[in-house]
Order: structure tokens, then C-alpha cells, then sequence
């Protein structure tokens, strides 16, 4: 049974878009065209692949089953064009990284910048997301690799270690904790707390430590930012628990405070580390960028060490 590209192209793209003038769009095509394309394939198939409606498109039973395969087809075929596009080597492509706005501010900038002079014809797009986020973005092939949190992986993942966390509780100078050497959990519990959202990874980690010591946090405020964390603290609006990478100018300045969290300590070390799909093709670029990862943050290395 022979199913042509473009009428597979059409079914995809109905099937993305919840709607055959959206689709139709997408493809630079019209509705009817698409609608004609989609008939040919469930004609060919002997199956409705779609539920119509006046207001919805929703895919039969069969049609999941083919998006199934479509989308691994489609897969494929973007990793053939990589595949095919490496013959070049390292002149030309495009390299999708996603991770947290701390890693991206605080630990690539200058590796980045130093990736990008060595190879001036590769295409470098940096997003930002959370740990979760960054995981799905991975498995759904919609970035080629990711830094994350590595605790909770799927076992679709590949995981590279790269460098440890260290999170620190931040206050004002003057606030009572800030000549402490170290705090317990259980003594913010007197005091308002400014914390990342709940899709943050080492939210989670907090949340995970106040369950075990039985501990409930005063939590005045949800921010997805540690940028704006920091601008709230400075100020004395609450405390926060913040990656130290992130607090190092500030401390130093004397504009915020940092002290040790025991629980935190007590925690063996989590790390941060580089993930792709299992299985998946990587290109040259992701690969050689996967070995500067590696070397940068080699222990020993002055930039291991410093940052």
C-alpha cells in the first residue's frame, strides 16, 4: 500500500493543528486541498482517521495509531536532513539547547561565546525553561539537548554529569540569620519565604526536605524568576533558598547575605548534567558541543573550579 508524502504531510499536520484550515495554513495550502489529501488517505486506508464536527477535529482510534507512526516517520526524516547536513561537517547547522535561565546566565556564557567563534557557521538557539520543562522539551525532539536537574529522568534519556548544585538560603545583611554559619529548615519556619514556582526542580527538593523534617514553610511569594527572587530579598520582603552560582556577585558586594542550609547539606550532592534522547541521531554539532560541555566543566579545569 503506497501512502504519498504529501497526503501523510496532511493528516500530520490536521492532526497538529485540531483543524483542516490550520493545517492548511501550516502547509501553505488551502482547506479543501488538505481535506482532499486526507480523503485519498482514508480512502486508501479503508479507515476514518477523523471525527468531524462543526467546531472540532478529533482523531479516530485508527488515526492515533497512524499519527503514531507518522510522527516516528517525521522523526526520521529530520534526522536524515541532520544526518545529511554533517557531510558538511562543523561549517554549517543548527544546534537547539534548552535549560534554567541560572544555567544559561550563570554557567554558558562563556563557552557559548567561545563555541560560537570556533564554529561561526552553526546556528546556536538557547531556551530557557525549568528542569520538567526541559525534560519534556527533549523527549518531544523539540530541542536536541538539554541541563537539567539530573534527579527524575525518564529512561528514555541519556544523562551526562556535569557540575554539583549547591543552593544556599539568601537574606538581607542585616536581617538576624545573616551572621548565622548555617540554618535548619525548621528555623525559617518564623519567617516569610520567597521561593520559585512548583515546576522548578529544586523547588520540588525543597518541598521533598520540609515533608521529611516536618517542617511548614511561611511561602509569601511564587516567582519563576531568581532574578526577581533576589530584587525581593535585597529589599527584605522574605528569604529565599537560591542556587549560590547565582548570589556570588551580590555576596560579595554586600548586598545580600548567604548562609549554609543544613538540610540541604545533610543531602548528598545533586548534580546538573547535560541529557538527549536515547536512540536518537545527534548531529556533529550537538556532539562536539556535548565534548566542550564535558571539558569545560571538568574538575580541575579553571572554569570547574571558579564558577
Amino acid at each position: 500500500m503506497h501512502f504519498p508524502y504529501e497526503h501523510m504531510a496532511a493528516f500530520h499536520a490536521v492532526a497538529k493543528y485540531g483543524s483542516f484550515s490550520k493545517a492548511g495554513a501550516a502547509l501553505l495550502r488551502s482547506q479543501s486541498a488538505v481535506s482532499v489529501q486526507v480523503a485519498k488517505l482514508e480512502a486508501a486506508l479503508g479507515k476514518r482517521l477523523f471525527d468531524r464536527t462543526t467546531k472540532h477535529v478529533v482523531l479516530t482510534e485508527a488515526g492515533q495509531i497512524l499519527l503514531r507512526y507518522s510522527m516516528q516517520i517525521d522523526e526520521l526524516l529530520q534526522q536524515a536532513q541532520q544526518e545529511l547536513a554533517d557531510l558538511d561537517q562543523l561549517e554549517r547547522g543548527r544546534l537547539v539547547l534548552c535549560t534554567s535561565d541560572t544555567t544559561a546566565c550563570y554557567r554558558l556564557p562563556a563557552l557559548l561565546q567561545h563555541y560560537r567563534a570556533c564554529h561561526p557557521g552553526i546556528d546556536m538557539v538557547v531556551r530557557n525553561a525549568t528542569s520538567p520543562q526541559t525534560i519534556e522539551a527533549v523527549c518531544a525532539h523539540e530541542v536536541d539537548l538539554g541541563i537539567v536537574t539530573l534527579a527524575g529522568l525518564k529512561p528514555e534519556l541519556e544523562a551526562i554529569p556535569l557540575f554539583p548544585r549547591h543552593d544556599v538560603l539568601i537574606c538581607h545583611p542585616q536581617h538576624s540569620l545573616a551572621q548565622r554559619t548555617t540554618v535548619l529548615l525548621k528555623d525559617l519556619e518564623a519567617y516569610p519565604l520567597i521561593l520559585l514556582d512548583q515546576r522548578c526542580a529544586s523547588r520540588r527538593l525543597i518541598d521533598e526536605l520540609c515533608i521529611q523534617a516536618r517542617v511548614r514553610l511561611h511561602i509569601t511569594m511564587e516567582l519563576s524568576s531568581i532574578e526577581v527572587i533576589k530584587r525581593f530579598v535585597r529589599i527584605d520582603a522574605g528569604l529565599s533558598v537560591v542556587p549560590a552560582i547565582a548570589v556570588q556577585e551580590e555576596v560579595q558586594t554586600g548586598g545580600l547575605a548567604a548562609v549554609a542550609l543544613h538540610d540541604l547539606q545533610q543531602r548528598s550532592r545533586y548534580k546538573m548534567g547535560a541529557i538527549y534522547k536515547k536512540g536518537r541521531y545527534l548531529s556533529l554539532a550537538a556532539r562536539s558541543f556535548l565534548q566542550e560541555l564535558q571539558a569545560y566543566f571538568a574538575p580541575g579545569t579553571r572554569v570547574g573550579k571558579g564558577r
